[in-house]
């Protein structure tokens, strides 16, 4: 009788164990933090950001060829100033570097749009206009000016992150707009003229002996 009570006892006091433990890891366990960052140069500091799974929605192929690539500045003043006069003036320059990227797009390339005549050695091919594919600001180069301040004003000017968000936009904008200016498109078509061009006498002279003559049309 006694050992079968101290059966019974052993099996509660297990159960019990047992109970609190999947208790604990069900409910109670701290669950693995997420990685967590903190944006640099904010004033609040104690604000962080907690990052989630990134998901992939959809994946598509792209045919585009990368023909020129534009080093770029823009000049921006600040202007903190307390109306027009001189003692309250405080201004300050800030110049931006950005690279700005030509693409053609050569998904709509078919057959109809490339002509080979092996007699003449001649290989005519037309393609689409190159188009500005996107700028990119080379933050880390950006720099601030020494702050021109009037007599009652003092200190640098600092903006808050909006602030800095919309100025960084605008800065974009203005590049991309430069990049679609009628000298940079013409010196687009050449550089993506005589890249194409390099490929294709390239894949020739790789599979004939034959040199061909290679003429580029823009749609």
């Amino acid at each position: 009788m006694r050992i079968i009570k101290k059966r019974y006892l052993f099996l509660l006091i297990l159960g019990i164990i047992t109970g609190f433990y999947l208790s604990y890891k069900l409910f109670l366990e701290p669950k693995q933090a997420a990685p967590t960052w903190v944006l640099p140069e904010v004033q609040e500091t104690t604000k962080k950001f907690i990052t989630e799974e990134t998901l992939i929605n959809q994946i598509q192929q792209k045919q585009q060829l990368i023909t020129m690539e534009v080093e770029m500045s823009e000049m921006v003043t600040l202007d903190d100033s307390w109306g027009t006069i001189d003692i309250f003036k405080k201004t300050q320059g800030v110049k931006f570097y950005g690279i700005g990227t030509f693409i053609v797009d050569l998904s709509s390339l078919h057959k109809e749009n490339i002509s080979v005549d092996n007699n003449s050695y001649k290989v005519s091919l037309k393609i689409p206009q190159p188009t500005v594919k996107s700028v990119e600001l080379k933050e880390d180069k950006t720099m601030y000016q020494t702050p021109e301040n009037g007599l009652m004003r003092f200190g640098e000017i600092t903006l808050s992150l909006e602030e800095s968000q919309m100025l960084l936009k605008g800065v974009k904008e203005k590049m991309f707009n430069k990049m679609n200016n009628e000298n940079f498109i013409s010196d687009a078509k050449k550089s993506s003229e005589e890249t194409l061009k390099g490929l294709i006498k390239a894949i020739t002279l790789n599979n004939t002996d034959s040199k061909y003559d290679v003429e580029i049309q823009f749609q």
